[in-house]
């Protein structure tokens, strides 16, 4: 992903996609930290667009709790509380969980094969970033082969879950997704769709 400073060019994507997913990368990896004040004519500069695709991408950053706005007072980078990181995570599980199903029962024999290669990546990883790093790269292999064109949109659940799972005291990412990391990869390869998503709701404290 191109630095926040990058200007945006529209060859496919609507800009205000663009602008999305380049802000929401911002937030993920700290470039806009918690907290920051975002200022749509700030942004537009920044950005070499014009003020209307930065505003829709805020108000998409909004809804998926990557911002938070006061009418009249400020835009900002969301500040996640125990509580909204413990929903979060949970409200992900769901659709990763849902998505992974389909994704086993609707899965091509090459997308077999990769799936459980990215799930070996997932398993043989060690540090927090490795697994924060080979879990988005799981997800969104299963929602972008679920079969369902919605699924495979949303990618700003992804990026609520990055936030989330960064706010979670140091080692509870590791435990929660290593202890059945193992068992989703074996679910997975052996096309148990049952089996895999109770794994992933597992993985998200889902019970």
């Amino acid at each position: 992903m191109p630095p926040l400073s990058a200007p945006l060019t529209n060859r496919g994507p609507r800009l205000s996609d663009l602008a999305f997913d380049r802000l929401a990368e911002a937030i993920v990896d700290g470039t806009l930290p918690p907290g920051e004040l975002l200022r749509d004519r700030v942004l537009a500069t920044q950005l070499g667009v014009s003020r209307m695709p930065i505003r829709e991408a805020l108000q998409r950053l909004e809804r998926c709790h990557l911002v938070e706005t006061a009418a009249s007072r400020f835009t900002r980078v969301t500040v996640f509380t125990p509580e909204l990181v413990a929903a979060g995570i949970e409200y992900a599980g769901f659709l990763f969980a849902s998505s992974m199903r389909m994704s086993v029962i609707r899965m091509t024999d090459e997308q077999h094969a990769r799936a459980v290669t990215l799930l070996d990546e997932l398993v043989a990883a060690e540090t927090e970033h490795q697994y924060l790093s080979a879990t988005g790269a799981v997800y969104r292999f299963a929602m972008a082969t679920a079969g369902n064109e919605v699924l495979g949109r949303r990618s700003d659940v992804w990026y609520m879950f990055s936030c989330a799972a960064r706010a979670l005291p140091a080692g509870e990412l590791v435990d929660r997704i290593g202890r059945d990391a193992g068992r989703l990869r074996d679910a997975v390869a052996a096309r148990d769709a049952d089996a895999a998503e109770a794994a992933l709701r597992r993985m998200h404290g889902i019970v």
